[in-house]
C-alpha cells in the first residue's frame, strides 16, 4: 500500500529513519506500524489509481 502523512504531520520511516514525502511511500500491506499510523490518523492510505481504459478504435 502507499501511505502519506496526514496534513500537518511529519512521519519517519521506522526502518530508514527518514521523513516520508508528501507524495507517498510504498509500505507492506500488513505492516502493523503503518496500520497503526493510519488508525491513529497520522498517516493516510493512498488509493492507487487504476489505469484509464483506452477506447477501442472502430475496425471499420
Amino acid at each position: 500500500m502507499i501511505v502519506k502523512p496526514a496534513p500537518g504531520i511529519k512521519l519517519r520511516d521506522p526502518v530508514t529513519k527518514e521523513f516520508i514525502s508528501d507524495e507517498g511511500h510504498q509500505v507492506d500491506d500488513f505492516d502493523l506500524y503503518w496500520i497503526r499510523r493510519i488508525s491513529d490518523g497520522d498517516a493516510i492510505r493512498v488509493e492507487a489509481s487504476a489505469p484509464a481504459k483506452q477506447p477501442k478504435a472502430d475496425a471499420s
